[in-house]
């Protein structure tokens, strides 16, 4: 095209979408900008979305035919580079030409201000794609003409598509003159000039050639622009080594057109084009050698990327790493459950790459094996056998040392490189539509949370699964809250930003679940509060002992009362559940933790009031059971004003129509005693009533209540214990026992027990008082017939 179209004056301007409109198979969507020289807009087609550029056509004697040819040229040749996005269609009318790719929603140039913000091993993957893709290209004899940010479009997963190859601009400027540069190359009116130095000439001389070079192609006013073979690869070179520097320079543009003709014309390396102090050296001598103002000085993509394997790039991004990620990057794509199935099945072996060195005796094979093993699962196969979806086994999720903040991982040497299979994990959570690839996900994502940092963590996983928390599936949500848990676990040190984390985010996000329709979930939500509120103190004690105060600007005590409140309200109404088991999965699973948390009157207010209420279900004895399996722990932290509370509830567990929980009672009450936390009243009206339980046929209520009366009379003195153990508890020996204190003595001791059959038969009775009465009175009466017979 070159400079014939500088002159032309349009009589008319139409919008983008005027140009559309001439084909059915096109539908409009949005306009992305518009120049002078190409208006651009989204389109969606059969395909899918794709982008459209389209140039008016004012002067109909243009070769257009001749760029269409080499533009369909350049896709055949480009089939096989699969970091390159070529035009893939051309159609020419008498209004227009027409460009068209496939839309890809996000650059370089926007990923950078994107969060989560890139990490230095991002930056590298990125830079060591666009090498490889500038080889590949350069490898099949095509230069691409215009590399800049805007036109290295990078996927959610990170995978790099260098795309809008420009064939059609023209090869050389003019110094002198910057309309021409405006018109085909400031698209972005960012005014930044990545061209190669030596595309700008003196003049638009027709006599012109370039050196090494006797064909017209690179002329200004060539009447023949299509030629081919006028753009060099160390142009390319040039303009990926200035787009990179802006990349590691924080958005920074290298070069702009004043600077770029200054620094042309011998001027010094202004200092945009260098890398601050402190970058790794490798990466400035790379980008520097790109960026030298001799192209005779540059090398090629492949010795940049044969000198910086192992140096500057990681081995595995060449043994591993590339192959892997084009298994989800190539034509055709994946659905993103099979994406996740196939991760799924490798994701032990990826891990174990990235954690032991490259060297290392099985790394090859533990690659092969990864990158070739296609007996992948496929969707079609699951729904055919029902689904067989994982079991979440809930003992996998519980800590070793629950009561320790997580230790710092000795991670392997690469495992940072885990982050960028992190990132094509969660790329596909949102496209997921089956309950098994969602519970899939999940665990994979629990997996890299054992060898992730803790930014990686807050910033790139725990997102997601929140996300994965508001699923449609209740099995997915349970399997969340679970997953959240777990990952919060092994975050070793917040960073100053996810302070607030935890009631700015995890606790609003997840305080629906505890009313949940679903009642897994709301078992999940009971089985964790405890967890997730232990971790959000962690969290905030290590804020507040962070040494840069100014950074944890904090009041502890106001986002403390938050943390309590929110998790108050949590509490409280999982308490109060309709269903039993919601409230046994919360008492069993970590109430002493939240007694902690809460602290000494809180405890008593939230937990302990609602733990009273158990006893009154009389239908559920597994949760009247756990009442008395957990008070314990909750009155050793309320402390000894609890003990007017735990009196009655204490005989009415001795009075239970469950032996079970009568068991229970009393083994409760020996521990509050062992405690010290019942007055010498309390334990003594306690045995009094209990004694009678020594003639109780169930061997386990025995024991108990042996194992009571040990601990009392170990715990008064030997006047206490003559004047009232000894005598409720004598008779039910078969001796007179004075060691009583000694458990195992006594239960030998013990007279044989009521038969059960008598027992059943007295709890039978309708009347029992009448009964035990009139027993009584038979007693008493052979007692006087034995005396009178006696005494003759």
């Amino acid at each position: 095209m070159g400079n014939q179209l500088v002159g032309v004056a349009p009589s008319q301007i139409f919008p983008v979408e005027h140009y559309l409109s001439d084909h059915a198979d096109l539908s409009f969507d949005q306009s992305l900008g518009s120049t002078r020289f190409l208006k651009v807009a989204r389109a969606r087609s059969r395909e899918g979305l794709i982008v459209v550029k389209v140039f008016a056509v004012h002067d109909p004697s243009l070769p257009l035919a001749e760029h269409k040819e080499r533009i369909l040229k350049i896709k055949e040749q480009l089939v096989s580079a699969f970091n390159c996005l070529p035009f893939q269609r051309v159609i020419l009318t008498d209004k227009a030409g027409l460009l068209m790719r496939e839309y890809c929603k996000c650059s370089v140039y926007d990923r950078m201000s994107t969060r989560p913000f890139l990490t230095v091993l991002e930056k590298k993957w990125i830079t060591f794609q666009v090498l490889y893709a500038l080889h590949r290209m350069h490898k099949l004899g095509i230069c691409h003409g215009d590399i800049k940010l805007e036109n290295i479009m990078v996927t959610s997963w990170l995978w790099v598509l260098l795309t809008d190859i420009a064939s059609f601009k023209p090869t050389f400027l003019p110094d002198d003159n910057p309309a021409d540069f405006s018109y085909f190359f400031d698209t972005s009116r960012r005014r930044l000039c990545y061209v190669a130095p030596e595309r700008f000439v003196r003049a638009p001389d027709p006599s012109y050639r370039p050196s090494g070079d006797d064909r017209t192609g690179g002329l200004l006013l060539s009447e023949s622009p299509c030629k081919v073979g006028e753009l060099l690869p160390s142009m390319d070179i040039f303009s990926a080594g200035c787009a990179l520097l802006e990349l590691w320079n924080e958005g920074t543009p290298a070069l702009d057109l004043p600077g770029l003709l200054a620094y042309r014309n011998g001027e010094d390396r202004p200092s945009t084009m260098t890398l601050p102090e402190g970058s790794e050296p490798g990466l400035r001598e790379l980008l520097h050698s790109m960026t030298e103002r001799n192209p005779k000085d540059r090398k090629s993509a492949e010795i940049y990327l044969d000198e910086a394997r192992g140096k500057l790039f990681p081995e595995y991004f060449y043994s591993f790493l590339q192959s892997y990620m084009l298994i989800f990057s190539a034509q055709p794509i994946l659905p993103a459950d099979e994406k996740i199935l196939r991760i799924h099945q490798d994701i032990k072996n990826i891990i174990k790459i990235f954690t032991q060195p490259s060297d290392a005796k099985n790394y090859r094979d533990l690659v092969e094996e990864t990158t070739e093993n296609n007996n992948t699962d496929n969707i079609d196969t699951l729904m055919k056998e029902g689904f067989k979806v994982m079991n979440i086994n809930v003992n996998d999720f519980e800590e070793e040392n629950d009561s320790k903040a997580p230790e710092k991982r000795d991670m392997g040497p690469d495992s940072e490189g885990l982050i960028l299979i992190t990132s094509l994990v969660t790329s596909c959570i949102r496209g997921l539509h089956h309950c098994t690839s969602k519970l899939y996900c999940l665990e994979i994502l629990q997996l890299l949370c054992e060898n992730s940092s803790s930014e990686t963590i807050l910033d790139r996983i725990l997102p997601y699964i929140i996300h994965l928390s508001h699923d449609g599936t209740a099995r997915v949500r349970s399997a969340a809250i679970w997953a959240a848990t777990r990952c919060l676990a092994h975050v070793v040190a917040p960073p100053p930003a996810g302070c607030n984390v935890f009631p700015e985010y995890i606790l609003p996000e997840l305080a629906p679940r505890a009313a949940d329709s679903a009642l897994p979930v709301r078992i999940a939500y009971a089985n964790n509060i405890a967890k997730l509120a232990e971790t959000a103190v962690r969290f905030l004690d290590q804020t507040q002992n962070m040494a840069d105060k100014e950074t944890a600007n904090i009041n502890y005590e106001t986002e403390l009362s938050a943390l309590h409140e929110m998790v108050r309200s949590t509490v409280s109404y999982l308490l109060t559940d309709s269903q039993a088991v919601v409230k046994r999965a919360l008492v069993e699973n970590g109430i002493t933790k939240l007694c902690v948390f809460f602290g000494k009157q809180k405890a008593n207010d939230v937990i302990l009031s609602h733990m009273v209420t158990f006893l009154n279900d009389k239908e559920e004895a597994a949760l009247r059971g756990c009442f008395f399996e957990r008070v314990v722990g909750v009155a050793a932290y309320v402390g000894q004003h609890a003990a007017p509370i735990l009196l009655p509830l204490l005989q009415q567990g001795l009075t239970d129509q469950s032996e079970w929980i009568i068991a229970k009672a009393l083994r409760a009450t020996s521990s509050l005693a062992e405690l010290g936390l019942l007055p010498k009243q309390a334990l003594c009206d306690l045995l009094a009533e209990s004694a009678v339980y020594l003639a109780h046929p169930n061997l386990w209520i025995r024991h108990e209540v042996c194992g009571l009366v040990s601990c009392v009379a170990s715990l008064l003195n030997p006047i206490d214990v003559n004047c009232k153990i000894l005598p409720l508890v004598w008779p039910h020996l078969k001796h007179k026992l004075i060691q009583v204190e000694r458990a195992e003595l006594l239960l030998e001791s013990l007279a044989d027990p009521i038969p059960r059959k008598v027992l059943d038969a007295v709890l039978r009775h309708g009347d029992v008082d009448r009964l035990v009465y009139t027993l009584r009175e038979r007693r008493n009466t052979r007692l006087r017939v034995f005396y009178c017979l006696s005494l003759h």
